[in-house]
């Protein structure tokens, strides 16, 4: 199996996990309110179909099929940021966990390209305030808050 099919077979099980959990989320209360469930609901959809593109479309032969030692620890640095990100949340909050997580993954990300460590950091303070502005005030959705903040 090659690298473009290892990896839609793994974005497509994640899309289907990501549905089912999704599919446990209590309803809304409140009426007119779209609920908890649409927009886990679009992202375990895209996961899906990239997925399953991935899996279909991918290249037939390949001369490294595996992953190599540098390419298997950069993809456990991401699941290990993510899943940094879910438990700073649940102490921080969106605002702060969302600042950390996007600035590690900036700096990881531009290491390659030589971006300065302030610039990834500007980028994660103005990413994660425009997400946060577009929930809290377009769509009045609260994000999380955390224990501590």
């Amino acid at each position: 199996m090659t690298k473009d099919r290892t990896t839609g077979l793994i974005a497509l099980v994640l899309g289907i996990a990501v549905a089912i959990a999704t599919s446990q989320l209590p309803p809304s209360t409140m009426a007119n309110d779209i609920g908890p469930k649409v927009f886990p609901f679009i992202s375990a959809g895209l996961l899906i179909i990239c997925g399953a593109g991935l899996l279909l479309t991918g290249t037939k032969k390949e001369e490294k099929a595996a992953y190599t030692k540098p390419e298997l620890i950069r993809l456990g640095t991401i699941f290990g940021v993510v899943l940094g990100y879910c438990v700073l949340m649940s102490i921080f909050g969106y605002v702060i966990a969302s600042i950390v997580a996007c600035f590690v993954l900036s700096v990881m990300f531009g290491r390659r390209k030589q971006i300065p460590w302030y610039r990834s950091l500007i980028f994660a303070v103005i990413l994660t305030l425009i997400v946060y502005y577009i929930f809290e005030k377009v769509f009045i959705l609260p994000l999380p808050r955390g224990m501590i903040f």
